[in-house]
């Protein structure tokens, strides 16, 4: 349970700090992610003052329970602004545009990630503050945004998988086309494990193992042969911090599992009625 969670916290907080430096180093906004229009004033300014608090946010994930619900905290709120400022208007702009729909909803599952990290850190501990009570049922509006989100990613799959097809690499046995309508198939049926709850844990993990492979055989791979596009290394960025988000969420399920095994195994201490 908990290496699960320390799993995606490591994953999450480094797509995250990543996305920070590309902004820094650049001074252009996270590619898709970040959508600020170019016409938009003092646009390098947004890359690089976003760019910190990314830097910030990706670095207090690593540090202590409360440092790092703080920095969970943040960057979901930056997430979700640039969700309601940048992503819906663009989105109802582009209804038709596969990669916007892609950004948008890229967007929304991470900034879920960063509610159910900021829950998993105020669990386990003493705090039963207000505050705390909110974030443990934001961790639920989060599981229900990221299941939402992967059958989003599945029917893009199945719309564009000729693109999707074009992007495996050749060395991986069996047909791209067949691997582009099975990890669409494989993004729909986690989405209703998780929004359904059956097999929930299970399905969470699977994913965290399919994004974290994709990280591995598929990103690195790209961001080695093209080291000089920047829409690869975003693609990275994002493939690690959705790994971290499969892994809390796997993270989150086993939480689920543990509280309702010891709520069953707590004997009853209730005295008996009087006759």
């Amino acid at each position: 349970m908990e290496s699960l969670t320390r799993l995606g916290r490591i994953f999450f907080g480094t797509g995250m700090l990543a996305f920070g430096l590309m902004n820094v180093v650049t001074g252009i906004p996270v590619l898709g992610i970040e959508p600020i229009p170019d016409g938009a004033p003092a646009h390098a300014f947004w890359a690089y003052a976003t760019g910190v608090l990314l830097i910030a946010g990706g670095v207090g994930v690593y540090l202590g329970r409360q440092r790092a619900r703080i920095a969970a905290v943040g960057l979901g709120v930056l997430l979700f602004l640039w969700l309601i400022v940048l992503h819906l208007p663009t989105l109802a702009m582009h209804i038709h545009n596969g990669s916007v729909w892609t950004s948008a909803f890229e967007c929304f599952a991470l900034c879920s990630g960063a509610w159910i990290l900021a829950a998993a850190l105020a669990d386990g501990n003493s705090d039963r503050s207000a505050a705390a009570d909110r974030l443990r049922r934001m961790a639920g509006t989060g599981r229900y945004a990221f299941g939402v989100s992967l059958p989003v990613f599945g029917a893009l799959h199945f719309i564009y998988w000729q693109y999707v097809a074009s992007v495996i690499p050749g060395w991986i046995p069996g047909s791209p086309v067949f691997w582009a309508y099975f990890t669409g198939c494989a993004h729909i049926a986690a989405g209703l494990a998780i929004l359904s709850g059956v097999q929930a844990r299970l399905a969470a993990t699977l994913l965290g193992s399919m994004f974290t492979s994709w990280v591995v055989l598929l990103h690195v791979p790209r961001v080695f042969a093209h080291p000089d596009h920047l829409d690869e290394w975003t693609s990275l960025c994002v493939a690690i911090g959705l790994s971290g988000v499969a892994w809390l969420m796997a993270g989150y399920f086993a939480r689920q599992a543990s509280g309702r095994q010891a709520h069953l195994e707590r004997p009853d201490q209730r005295e008996p009625a009087s006759a």
